[in-house]
């Protein structure tokens, strides 16, 4: 259960008034300039918007703080702002106030209130890969006057970016059908890449001994080289050193220039093919794309036998697509590719073991390269490139599963909301003349697409030449007021599933800005039926809806719970204590 209980604002000499409120629908009428949307705007901003009210006439010279009581889950809770933004307070009802919190602490006060599944919250943040919290969830709270009529992206926040960013990663969330699989690779992910980076770790290890041994050998004139596998060759060479055993003669070298030129080669020959083979891939892209219009275009064809004689060529087209050979038959291999880098490393390494030919290291230096090589060869290393390539190959392939899986959608979650959005403005069909003319459309429904966060209505085609008699299209209406009640259906819609197993940090309240705006006197009774539809599914001690509005809601067929004009003989507006200047 949820309820606001009260709003208590204070005067900056610490004089007082209390708005009461009640369960249910809350209805405040005003007329223009009575701060209808200042008191729309101020619920979000108790809720921890980062507003600066002070810079507002409305706030200026006239209001110290206000304190907002309400009721969640059983507990009651006190929570107050102030003139300064990171001076605020947040407790228990009935408890001692204790000292001020910041803004980021008052906020991270209310999403433990209002998020108390902390495992969900980490599957949110595992899932999305953001940091959500309840602020990101009041994108579906508030609907107000400048974004009525909005059908696509019909949220009225998202119109700010901080909010469209991160819509998507949650509408992903709520309507994906995979999410216990995807719980499963995130671990195992997560555990690869800690293994990784230990993996890692042990690597460089292995590698600065290696390279350690190696440029020590090179000071005692070595003709081997270590590779971390023939500790007992280096051994055997090494005594042979300390011994003066080594005296045959080394065989003969190639200069380093020769190297050199036969290094540059190598890296032109890779680098001509690795560009082949990128050119390839693309040209393999671009035809693939081309097929897939072709293939559109077909099925638009398709719709209209009129232009049948069009259907022909292209099929033709598409069958000569298919028969082609794709330059990726000519690629030259991948094991090509990895020979030649093969050979380029080994002609790097000659050229570096040819360096130590042109220093003279003294005898002192010699026996201490020995003694080097001596102790790291006692160091116990392990070669893991296998395994870490292995690991790495594994995390790509989870992460485009991931990436699959978070895009697939749970089409019956999506169908039973478009039913509910659909069955709500259908409510009001024998009291609106524009949702009765919608619903005598054959096959009416308003469809939700997630793609574009779109209620789109659609209707059954007249089309009877079509070989499919129940083919959808989109059905087009430019009313406002049509637009503005599909858009509140989809906002009672949403709240309805985010509440439903109190699994979101959702906060349940509606708070709607003059939405009679857009409605003629003959249909704003809609409104109301499409409000009290709701309620009888959602309930009202679940949901606490504010509407701020100049008409009287006998007009919009609205039965609030509570009801209270914002202007009265003691008070100009929202804002008790702010005189207008005149």
């Amino acid at each position: 259960m949820f309820k606001i209980t009260k709003l208590i604002m204070f005067d900056m000499n610490s004089e007082n008034y209390t708005y009461e409120f009640s369960e249910g629908i809350n209805y405040f009428k005003g007329k223009n300039s009575s701060g209808k949307t200042e008191f729309y705007s101020f619920i979000d901003f108790m809720f921890g918007s980062s507003e600066d009210i002070i810079k507002k006439p409305w706030y200026k010279d006239s209001l110290s703080k206000a304190t907002m009581l309400f009721e969640y889950n059983g507990n009651s809770f006190c929570i107050t702002r102030t003139r300064n933004q990171n001076q605020n307070y947040l407790h228990y009802t009935g408890e001692d106030v204790s000292e001020s919190i910041d803004l980021r602490q008052y906020k991270d006060k209310l999403n433990s209130i209002f998020a108390q599944d902390l495992q969900l919250l980490k599957d949110i943040r595992n899932f999305t890969n953001e940091e959500l919290t309840y602020r990101t969830f009041t994108m579906f709270n508030f609907l107000g006057e400048k974004g009525q009529g909005k059908i696509q992206d019909f949220l009225d926040k998202c119109s700010d970016i901080k909010y469209s960013v991160k819509l998507n990663p949650i509408l992903n969330f709520i309507f994906n059908k995979n999410l216990e699989k995807i719980y499963e690779l995130q671990n195992e992910l997560d555990d690869l890449l800690q293994e990784v980076k230990n993996l890692e770790s042990s690597y460089q290890k292995f590698d600065f001994v290696i390279n350690q041994v190696n440029v020590n050998l090179q000071k005692i004139g070595g003709n081997v080289w270590y590779t971390g596998r023939n500790p007992d060759e280096i051994k055997v060479y090494l005594s042979g050193v300390i011994n003066m055993k080594n005296s045959e003669k080394l065989a003969e070298k190639r200069n380093i220039a020769d190297l050199e030129v036969m290094y540059n080669n190598l890296s032109e020959q890779i680098k001509v093919y690795e560009n082949s083979t990128a050119d390839a891939k693309q040209f393999e892209k671009d035809i693939e794309n081309r097929r897939n219009l072709l293939y559109k275009l077909q099925e638009l064809l398709d719709e209209n036998t009129d232009f049948s004689y069009l259907v022909h060529p292209i099929q033709k087209l598409l069958n000569e697509i298919d028969n082609t050979i794709f330059f990726s038959s000519y690629i030259i291999s991948d094991n090509t590719v990895k020979e030649l880098k093969k050979q380029r490393d080994q002609i790097k390494m000659e050229i570096r073991r040819n360096d130590s030919r042109f220093k003279c290291y003294t005898l002192e230096q010699k026996s201490k390269a020995i003694a080097l090589i001596e102790e790291y060869l006692s160091v116990e290393i392990v070669s893991n490139d296998d395994i870490l390539k292995e690991k790495k190959q594994r995390i790509r392939e989870i992460r485009e599963e991931l990436k699959a899986l978070q895009n697939s959608d749970d089409t019956k979650k999506v169908n039973a909301l478009s039913e509910f959005i659909t069955n709500l403005y259908s409510s009001a069909k024998d009291i609106s003349s524009v949702v009765s003319d919608d619903i005598q459309q054959r096959g009416f429904e308003i469809k939700y697409l997630k793609k574009g966060n779109i209620l789109q209505p659609m209707i059954l085609s007249d089309d009877t030449e079509s070989t499919d008699s129940k083919k959808q299209v989109n059905y087009y209406i430019g009313s406002m007021a049509r637009h503005t009640l599909i858009q509140l259906c989809g906002y009672l819609a949403f709240l309805k599933i985010l509440m439903e197993n109190n699994r979101y940090p959702i906060i349940p309240i509606l708070v709607i800005d003059h939405i009679s705006k857009p409605f003629d006197e003959k249909n704003s009774s809609a409104i109301g039926k499409v409000i009290s539809t709701a309620y009888e599914t959602i309930g009202k001690e679940n949901l606490q809806t504010f509407i701020f509005d100049d008409e009287d809601f006998t007009k919009l067929d609205i039965k609030p719970d509570h009801t209270e004009n914002l202007v009265a003989e003691y008070k100009t507006g929202f804002n008790p204590f702010y005189i207008p200047s005149n």
